[in-house]
């Protein structure tokens, strides 16, 4: 690859299953190389392969977020249309016919929920302050902010733009505010019987510093919030078993604790019985970046972890149990649905941009023409120890044109975070650096998600008397040994070779690496005892 060829990239994402109906809607993104933006469309195909793939959006700018009425027969999407300056709420019959715009907001809907009975739909969006009628913002008027949360990345301000919910009348048009004040509000479930919303929000006055988040009830007519969980962690993404009698969400356990994995709960509407479901897996259940909430199946719930370096796709009883992996593999799954047994996911590995899968077969090949016109390099992974025994996972990606005994320059690229992991996905940043005739390098050291707990908490400085932190415990409570049930059947073998052979494949490693530094001694001595303390 070359810088250039990011333009012809193009991938799927956000699959979801057709009510009774063995399709799936999903997206598709591109890159308009001439207006440098991104561009998407929705495409459905038949969940079992059966036909073939069809785009049921113009996709003239960006159509995402598709959502079945409960009934299958309207599809809910959000669409950047003409002259919009943002992405509006429309519906539209799969038995033919345009799409219907249903809203005229200033600011990006999101989070589409329709109501059961499919004559509603919730989401959320941003309400801005009367000063942004103003263009310029040179021009706006000062505003004084008084909470620290105030500003997101690709977000901007926040602080006088507060994230509300809304329901949208699908046949009237009518659109009510439901949710207000200085708080950000989030994630709208729908209750079985349509008399109640779940969401999530932080209310309390200290929310802002206190930064926790709570699952919370509103009214769907409209009404005061009412609290449904405790205040002792993270929560999100709600969504109600068919019987009302139980909502599943996210949850990660303290406040300014981090890292804490995060978890797949339960909890009864009135707050009573709160169960975490997932402890025993001991892995990360919302990955980064976020991929959907997690989808009731029946009386089991399905959900992604991350797992050394891959995403997988998991289940587990509401009744409690021991999770069962549905999709595994050397891939980072990005999107998912689930719904009677049957489940679909879109993915990518380190040398496809992404397709949309049923467990068995590949459904899509969107990005079989750039793949097709480009040679990669297929990342190798292996296995680093620190100086205390602790295996680090690892990858090496070969120059393009890599020949066996030639000297070769070498990038070290270390993740942000920390608490993410460099995944098995496609990554054209290290396929254009090997294009280019570098090797690259990267891990997942301690600190990193995707293995135990202990693994990602090792890096914390000295705190509640939990040791010395910072990657030196001398018990190795930081050890990333993933539990058993967690790691793939092909990960586990690979991980082996990586492992029996790690004296040649280290060696390997070696060779590439130091013969790019073209330094003294003294330099490539510090470089390898820095390398040491970053694992």
């Amino acid at each position: 690859m070359v810088p250039e060829d990011v333009y012809a990239l193009s991938g799927v994402a956000d699959p979801r299953l057709r009510p009774g109906g063995g399709e799936v809607a999903y997206v598709v993104w591109w890159i308009d190389g001439e207006d440098k933006e991104y561009r998407s469309a929705i495409w459905l195909t038949a969940a079992d392969g059966s036909t073939a793939p069809r785009q049921l959006t113009s996709g003239a700018k960006r159509d995402s977020s598709p959502r079945w009425s409960p009934d299958g027969t309207r599809l809910a999407f959000t669409s950047s249309r003409g002259e919009q300056k943002t992405s509006q709420l429309y519906v539209l019959p799969l038995e033919g016919g345009e799409a219907r715009k249903l809203t005229d907001l200033k600011e990006d809907p999101s989070e589409l929920a329709w109501s059961p009975d499919g004559t509603r739909i919730a989401f959320a969006s941003r309400v801005r302050d009367e000063g942004y009628e103003e263009e310029d913002e040179r021009k706006r008027a000062p505003r004084r902010f008084t909470r620290l949360n105030y500003k997101l990345d690709n977000v901007g301000w926040t602080g006088d733009r507060r994230q509300h919910l809304f329901v949208v009348d699908v046949d009237g048009g009518e659109t009510a505010q439901l949710t207000s004040g200085d708080f950000e509000d989030s994630s709208p479930a729908w209750s079985p019987d349509a008399s109640d919303i779940a969401f999530v929000s932080a209310r309390d006055d200290d929310w802002d510093t206190k930064l926790a988040s709570d699952v919370y009830l509103v009214a769907s007519a409209g009404g005061e919030p009412r609290r449904v969980t405790a205040g002792d962690g993270g929560c999100g993404s709600p969504i109600w078993s068919s019987d009302g009698s139980t909502i599943a969400f996210t949850y990660s356990e303290g406040t300014l604790d981090w890292p804490r994995h995060g978890q797949v709960a339960v909890i009864s509407p009135d707050g009573s019985g709160m169960r975490v479901l997932t402890a025993d897996l001991d892995r990360n259940c919302t990955p980064h970046p976020p991929l959907r909430e997690p989808a009731w199946d029946g009386d089991r719930i399905v959900f992604a972890i991350e797992d050394g370096g891959n995403t997988h796709v998991y289940s587990v009883a509401a009744a409690g149990g021991a999770p069962e992996r549905l999709v595994g593999g050397e891939q980072s799954v990005n999107g998912y649905d689930a719904a009677g047994g049957t489940v679909v996911y879109t993915a990518t590995s380190a040398t496809s941009t992404g397709e949309l899968h049923a467990v068995d077969k590949q459904l899509t090949h969107h990005g079989a023409p750039f793949t097709q016109a480009h040679t990669f390099s297929e990342p190798e992974r292996f296995t680093a120890r620190s100086e205390d025994g602790s295996e680090v996972d690892c990858w090496i990606v070969r120059p393009t044109a890599f020949e066996e005994g030639r000297r070769y320059p070498t990038l070290l690229s270390i993740h942000g975070g920390p608490f993410t992991q460099y995944s098995t996905g496609f990554f054209d940043e290290f396929q254009v650096y090997a294009g280019a005739g570098y090797a690259v390098v990267y891990a997942n050291p301690r600190g990193s998600s995707g293995y135990t707990e202990a693994w990602g908490r090792a890096i914390r400085g000295p705190s509640s008397g939990e040791g010395p932190g910072w990657g030196t415990s001398g018990t190795r409570t930081g050890s990333r040994q993933p539990a058993r049930s967690a790691r793939s059947t092909t990960s586990s073998r690979r991980t082996a070779r990586a492992t029996s052979s790690g004296r040649s494949r280290a060696s390997s490693v070696r060779s590439c690496t130091t013969t790019s530094m073209r330094g003294s001694s003294t330099h490539r001595r510090r470089t390898r005892r820095r390398s040491r303390r970053r694992s």
